[in-house]
């Protein structure tokens, strides 16, 4: 009897080691095959800097797509340098940046090649008054006898005519639309940028001048022309009279990251931003 107790006593603990031996085999092979399961690959990207230049009615756009653009690609550096539509194309053409972003296409010259460009959003261009000033509305065939300096004064009040400088693609757009080739009036205060538009009008009663519409703040008024206010909607659908379509650019049909972050602008998520 005390023989048997011992053997089944031998045989459980045989059991028990084997079992053991088993599990532990089992595992090892478990690990074994987590092991040489394929892994999901972590792509590691080389960083990269994208150099844009932006006309000044373009520049807080810019700031805005580059903004996003670096969130959503982490590896990317967006630089922006901001000048007139006319300076930012001769810094692109010099191979200051890899893209462009114009208010006005520049006319190529005979030893140029042409630039490729795309357009990318539409914008208004506002004019704008003082706020007090007693002028209402406008039409273009009044703004172009007040941009010539043939009418000087509105409700007792003297007019004084803010333009952009030489070289500005939202003056070229407006003298365009406006002016129908004559000269802006030689009394005129020129101003090198959008901004520095604003402040004049915004200071001086009596003052008229232009602007993007991307620009606009509540220091000025912006006055309907023909009846119609700038606004994104009158803009697109073509009821506000100053308007003009802003262009990508580049010197040659965009390759790399450039042409990543140019299809990026024209698809779905750097519409959303356009379109704001």
């Amino acid at each position: 009897m005390i023989a048997r107790t011992r053997l089944v006593s031998e045989v459980l603990t045989l059991l028990a080691v084997c079992s053991f031996r088993l599990l532990l085999l089992a595992s090892c092979l478990l690990l074994l095959l987590v092991a040489c399961s394929p892994q999901p690959l972590t792509i590691t990207r080389e960083p990269v800097t994208l150099r844009l230049v932006a006309a000044d009615s373009c520049g807080s756009l810019a700031e805005e797509l580059a903004a996003a653009y670096e969130e959503a690609h982490p590896w990317v550096t967006v630089r922006i340098e901001t000048w007139n539509s006319a300076l930012a194309e001769q810094t692109l053409r010099a191979g200051g940046a890899d893209l462009a972003l114009l208010s006005w296409p520049g006319e190529t010259a005979d030893d140029e090649e042409p630039l490729w460009s795309y357009p990318f959003a539409r914008d208004g261009i506002a004019v704008i008054v003082h706020p007090v000033t007693p002028l209402t509305e406008t039409g273009l065939a009044q703004l172009r006898e007040i941009f010539r300096g043939r009418v000087q004064e509105w409700g007792g009040m003297v007019i004084t005519v803010v333009s952009r400088e030489e070289g500005s693609g939202t003056r070229a757009a407006f003298e365009s639309a406006v002016l129908n080739g004559y000269d802006v009036t030689p009394t005129a205060v020129v101003m090198p940028s959008g901004e520095a538009v604003i402040e004049y009008v915004a200071r001086t009663p009596g003052a008229i001048g232009y602007v993007s519409m991307l620009q606009l703040d509540n220091r000025v008024r912006a006055l309907p022309v023909e009846g119609v206010l700038p606004s994104p909607a009158t803009v697109t659908d073509g009821s506000y009279p100053l308007s003009r379509p802003l262009y990508l650019a580049a010197t040659a049909e965009p390759t790399g990251e450039t042409r990543e972050f140019a299809q990026w602008v024209l698809g779905p998520e750097g519409q959303a931003i356009v379109e704001r």
